[in-house]
């Protein structure tokens, strides 16, 4: 036997294998469903707070403005720092100073962390955190990280209203098992690549064997979008968290009605404020 036919033997086993997969994830997906990880009418949250230039995001009065003007949870990204073990708030990346510390961006002259910004305004609010840094934990760093999140998230019931978003679907998964909403931040490609629905395919099978809770993804341009008709019947019921999402009325419309979808973020690199849009009856 040749080269030739053997590697045609290959593919073909390669393909008969992702689809066989593909059909039992989407079969197991329709026994599965999970409508409870978020149900409020109101879905357009906040991105970073209500701010007014950029070094004022991610503050506790960018959140503060942002829950005062009726947003009902917000996105916040964080990273956790192995040596202090403290979740940092911060969008941008730490560099290292001559010692070889973490030097985190601060907020009023002080590091902001997430048990801080809790304590301010933790309260009755939502929370989609925006793990920076998980890729670059290793396994004993993540279970050092949960056992720090379960500590600081004991009082006023605010693990039940974590979300926990990261990239990388087994450190992701740690925190599933330790009781706590997970969503798994993917990068589908726009509908109109044809690549787009094996892409696609490929993260539903890492949301499923990986029992995550949610998918979390920028949702397109309104002309050529990412989530689209053959997005949606693909991903079927999986509850998802969009976020870049154009500041478009039609489209809003369509996706604050939208079963599937949980929560949005409205607006890329802007402080928008279209809390009040939601489907209630």
């Amino acid at each position: 036997m040749n080269k030739k036919i053997i590697s045609i033997i290959i593919l073909v086993a390669v393909v008969i294998f992702w689809n066989l997969t593909v059909f039992y994830v989407d079969e197991h997906l329709e026994k599965n469903r999970d409508a409870k990880i978020y149900d409020s009418c109101y879905k357009v949250w906040s991105s970073r707070g209500l701010y007014r230039n950029y070094h004022n995001q991610n503050s506790i009065q960018s959140f503060v403005n942002a829950f005062k003007k009726g947003a009902l949870g917000a996105e916040v990204d964080f990273h956790y720092d192995v040596k202090m073990d403290r979740f940092i708030v911060s969008h941008d990346h730490p560099v290292k100073d001559s010692d070889g510390n973490l030097v985190y961006t601060k907020k009023n002259g002080k590091l902001l962390t997430l048990e801080a910004l809790f304590n301010v305004v933790g309260k009755g609010h939502y929370f989609w955190l925006d793990y920076k840094n998980l890729d670059k934990l290793s396994t004993k760093e993540t279970q050092q990280a949960i056992a720090r999140l379960l500590h600081i998230t004991q009082a006023d019931a605010i693990r039940e209203r974590l979300y926990i978003e990261g990239s990388n679907p087994l450190l992701l998964s740690m925190y599933t098992d330790a009781g706590l909403k997970t969503i798994l931040g993917i990068h589908p490609l726009r509908e109109s690549n044809p690549l787009s629905s094996i892409v696609v395919n490929g993260y539903k099978m890492a949301y499923y064997f990986n029992n995550i809770s949610g998918l979390a993804f920028a949702s397109g341009s309104v002309d050529d979008p990412v989530y689209g008709p053959k997005m949606k019947k693909s991903l079927g019921d999986i509850p998802l968290f969009l976020f870049h999402v154009p500041d478009d009325p039609k489209l809003l419309q369509q996706l604050v009605h939208n079963k599937r979808v949980k929560v949005l973020l409205v607006g890329r690199d802007k402080s928008l404020n279209r809390f009040r849009l939601n489907s209630c009856e």
